[in-house]
């Protein structure tokens, strides 16, 4: 999850497309994550669905404002990924090395006794979507709603389909 968050650092590099793509693995991610802490899938499968419907809009509004153009990526950007991997697991090994976590030297009942404590029936969906992936889960909403605005904006104002936008911007 945290290499998904921090892949597009240079957003400005990135297409669109590459950046739904992000989005739906990290979909997937939180989806298999409420499905697993939870007795009940339907949560995580509706919050599947409805995310997915969002992508499906905006991926609609993707393709009326991209032209048909390939994207590539270039040796350097391989290069760089791999680099922003490699010092991401070097933090973590300097971090598990050299750190006291305490949760690393629990033993089974103690973590038992955490895990009950946090994921009561009461507070379990609060828990599952308020923890340190609220900030994702915020930015994605902020991200969708930005999007869907933009477009209406664009196409109300001028009363013709963005295709037509983009060939009177070309010609």
């Amino acid at each position: 999850m945290l290499m998904i968050m921090i892949i597009p650092t240079n957003l400005y590099k990135f297409h669109p497309l590459i950046l739904s793509l992000l989005l739906v693995i990290y979909i997937i991610i939180v989806s298999f994550k409420i499905n697993f802490f939870l007795s009940n899938y339907w949560y995580s499968y509706i919050l599947f669905l409805v995310m997915i419907g969002g992508l499906m809009i905006l991926f609609m509004y993707f393709t009326s404002l991209i032209n048909n153009h390939m994207f590539y990526l270039m040796k350097n950007y391989y290069y760089y990924m791999i680099f922003k991997f490699m010092m991401l697991v070097i933090l973590m090994i300097i971090m598990i090395m050299y750190l006291n976590y305490n949760y690393l030297l629990m033993n089974f009942f103690e973590i038992n006794f955490y895990m009950n404590f946090f994921f009561e029936e009461k507070n379990l969906v609060k828990n599952l979507m308020m923890d340190y992936t609220m900030d994702m889960n915020i930015y994605l909403v902020i991200y969708l709603f930005f999007t869907m605005v933009c477009s209406v904006l664009v196409c109300s104002k001028i009363n013709i389909p963005l295709r037509q936008i983009l060939k009177l911007n070309y010609e």
